[in-house]
């Protein structure tokens, strides 16, 4: 029994380090190899684009980050803004940037008329029906751009075949010690595998914080209508996509998601919720996470074996996955200080802790309400 134990720990440990391999090359494919710098072309016509912008209480850095999509140098877009209600703390931000940049074609819509129990959905919903334009971007308000941003994930609609193309997320402006673990997860473990899922699963991961889809794509596959009781809108608004017969394309344009002083409360209660989400989608894709986290698989041999070899092992894991995470920060160019990095083993520690929470509990608690997640991640009242 001990001998089998020890194989299985040794395997998981080994399989562990063979995924930092991986991530680390494929993300310097992506980056440094690929054509990540996309030129900006000048002849190019590019799309009328309405982002829609679904705003719910104060985001870190919220005024920052609305005011760089007012900066973005495109020739045709228009903002939408949606909350539920004149009471909520972003309207008057909404209101000073309005009156910042008269000529940037902008509305907001404030209404609480719920479609389902998504109210991310209920709120992009509402605002939909203001939205006159070729293409439609979808863009939480917790994240920032580069002026030139919406160009380049215009251009990656390169075929008539692209249905969707979303921007590969970049956490940055930590603050405090959870909001560096939150930034080292986004950067090191979400950004790769999103990648790695494409590569050896042909699964397309869209993340919600940044969509560029075609308007007649989104009313083809049925509208936001079909996304309002689930917890994985942009999941499964991929999943829809690609059955329509379109290709889904991950965008090397970094959209920077600004966390700043993240409470410990709001982090495990961020990451049991998408942990709890995504274990509802695919068990065995979920259960292969376990394999991907060599600082908790080391930790569990080091804590069995109790001796000298143990703690090699250990230390020897914990500096190799410093060193694989300092190094996809600094490949995608993210903005840490060194002494940042010896929170990994921490940061990595809690999220495997978190990983066994949806064994145990199917409730969730998203924007003051109890939910309970189904399978696919449909919501039900808690």
């Amino acid at each position: 029994m001990n001998v089998i134990i020890i194989v299985f720990l040794s395997l998981a440990v080994t399989i562990s380090l063979l995924h930092l391999i991986i991530s680390a090359i494929i993300m310097t494919q992506k980056i440094r190899l690929a054509s990540n710098d996309v030129t900006i072309r000048k002849d190019y016509k590019y799309p009328s684009i309405i982002i829609l912008k679904p705003l719910k209480g104060i985001d870190d850095g919220l005024e920052d980050n609305l005011r760089s999509f007012f900066k973005l140098d495109y020739p045709d877009f228009e903002i939408i803004f949606g909350m539920e209600t004149y009471r909520d703390p972003a309207f008057e931000i909404v209101r000073k940037l309005q009156n910042e940049f008269k000529a940037v074609k902008s509305k907001l819509v404030v209404n609480d008329f719920a479609i389902g129990l998504n109210p991310k959905v209920n709120n992009m919903y509402n605002m939909y029906p203001s939205a006159i334009g070729e293409y439609i971007f979808i863009n939480d308000s917790n994240t920032r751009v580069e002026s030139d941003f919406l160009k380049k994930l215009a251009l990656e609609f390169d075929t008539e075949n692209v249905g969707l193309v979303t921007a590969t997320i970049r956490g940055v402006g930590a603050k405090n010690i959870t909001s560096i673990w939150e930034n080292l997860h986004l950067n090191t473990f979400v950004a790769p595998n999103v990648f790695i899922a494409k590569i050896f699963a042909n699964i397309s991961i869209v993340i919600g914080k940044s969509i560029l889809i075609p308007k007649r794509v989104l009313d083809e596959i049925g509208g936001f209508t079909v996304l309002k009781n689930y917890l994985a809108e942009d999941f499964l608004l991929g999943v829809k996509v690609k059955e329509a017969g379109y290709e889904i394309k991950t965008s090397l344009t970094m959209v920077d998601n600004v966390n700043e002083k993240i409470s410990f409360q709001r982090f495990l209660n961020r990451h049991s919720r998408w942990a709890k989400m995504r274990r509802n989608i695919d068990i065995k894709h979920y259960l292969l996470e376990w394999f991907s986290n060599p600082i908790f698989a080391s930790l569990i041999m080091m804590s069995y074996l109790h001796n000298t070899d143990g703690y090699l092992v250990f230390s020897s894991v914990a500096l190799l996955k410093i060193a694989h995470d300092y190094y996809i920060m600094k490949l995608m160019k993210s903005d840490f200080n060194w002494h940042n990095i010896f929170a990994v083993p921490f940061k990595d520690l809690a999220i495997a802790l978190i990983w066994f929470t949806p064994f145990f509990s199917y409730k969730v608690k998203w924007r003051e309400n109890k939910i309970k997640i189904g399978k696919n991640s449909i919501l039900n009242a808690a």
